[in-house]
């Protein structure tokens, strides 16, 4: 049995855990980053960022690793860009000494112990090894172990699953970087050509509960999407779908959190809290998961780093604090980017109906969206 002592401690190394452990070390504190896989994990394949994720990179430094090397599409002005995840993580983790994250680490349970008008958490590991942290941040995604500590409601499915690829075209595609939409009844679909040779491309449709999503085997996946989701698709759809790189296919459950259980919620409890997934898990119609997750970072690490600078150290007392300024913050942000982005992907699924149709493309694309899509140009602002 070992006992290890650490500042703070992150669980997981997705977006939101390596983005937040950047953010703490440009503002002095060390954090360790716990991942129960081996290695980076990039499922998804690739994310758009908008700009409220530059506002946030710039803050924590690393914008320019990519505006070299994607480039952006037109969309109302907003210049967004289309991104590989395994890059983006790869750009985060990159900026962290090898020693900050820990692979192969899977937490067993979380307590805290009382040491006079201060707490301390003790984070249990499937090694037997305790690790003593004066912060607890879970980024442990969707099914978060900290988030249900904290007694954060679970997820509920929305009615839909995502499919997702990446198709790679080894002497170029020749697209122009643009987004490419297709709606139907109970259906969207999508591709985003990210280099010279790399398209991404999703399809969203109705799905049961119960679905069983084939396994997670891509050649499966691959088949049921031809045969069953793109066949009423345009032929240079099918094609683009055709060239996938299996290992990037993925087939799940949109899950979200109610948004009236995140806007009162507990989203941090004494000197724990959460981020990104664990936080604000949201379907991806308005593309704002891995783009808030940068935000949550920038804001957690300004209240941290504030509070170091006012009280001259990482003080657990004062810590429950800045967690709760920090949670509070980003209480009504989360809440209103899951209510949009479940809106938007009901009434863009809404069907083939005449009035649907008409509300869709007539009010709702002309009027109600441009209201949404403000969300993108969220300021978090920037560090201490």
């Amino acid at each position: 049995m070992q006992m290890i002592k650490e500042d703070v401690v992150i669980v997981g190394a997705g977006i939101a855990g390596l983005a937040t452990a950047v953010a703490l070390k440009r503002v002095g504190v060390k954090a360790l980053v716990l991942e129960r896989s081996d290695g980076l994990r990039a499922t998804g394949a690739a994310l758009t960022l908008f700009p409220n994720a530059w506002v946030a990179l710039d803050a924590l430094g690393v914008s320019q690793k990519f505006t070299s090397l994607y480039a952006p599409f037109q969309s109302d002005g907003n210049e967004p860009r289309a991104v590989h995840r395994k890059a983006l993580l790869e750009a985060l983790a990159d900026e962290l000494p090898i020693e900050f994250i820990r692979f192969s680490s899977k937490i067993t349970a979380i307590e805290t112990q009382e040491q006079g008008d201060s707490s301390i958490v003790v984070v249990h590991m499937e090694d037997e090894t305790f690790i003593k942290a004066k912060v607890l941040i879970g980024c442990d995604g969707v099914h978060s172990i900290v988030a249900s500590w904290l007694g954060l409601a679970g997820l509920v499915h929305s009615g839909r699953s995502a499919v997702r690829g990446m198709a790679v075209f080894s002497k170029g595609h020749g697209l122009k970087q643009e987004v490419q939409q297709f709606v139907g009844a109970g259906k969207r679909a999508g591709f985003i050509p990210i280099t010279n040779t790399d398209i991404y491309w999703f399809i969203t449709s109705a799905s049961p509960n119960n679905e069983a999503y084939l396994g997670g085997d891509p050649e499966a996946i691959l088949r049921e999407v031809l045969e069953k989701y793109a066949n009423d698709l345009p032929e240079l759809f099918q094609d683009i779908i055709k060239q996938s790189d299996l290992s990037t296919l993925t087939w799940a459950p949109l899950m979200f959190r109610k948004p009236w259980k995140l806007a009162f919620g507990n989203l941090c409890k004494k000197n724990i809290t959460v981020a990104g997934d664990a936080m604000h898990p949201m379907t991806p119609d308005l593309g704002q998961g891995g783009c808030s997750a940068l935000e949550d970072a920038v804001v957690l690490g300004r209240h941290i780093g504030a509070c170091i600078a006012e009280n001259g150290g990482l003080l657990p007392r004062e810590m429950i604090k800045a967690l709760s300024n920090y949670a509070e913050e980003r209480r009504w942000r989360a809440t209103w980017l899951i209510i949009s982005s479940f809106l938007s992907g009901w009434v863009q699924h809404g069907g083939s109906m005449w009035g649907l149709k008409f509300f869709r493309d007539t009010i709702f694309y002309k009027f109600v969206f441009p209201k949404i899509a403000s969300v993108m140009c969220y300021d978090c602002g920037k560090l201490s």
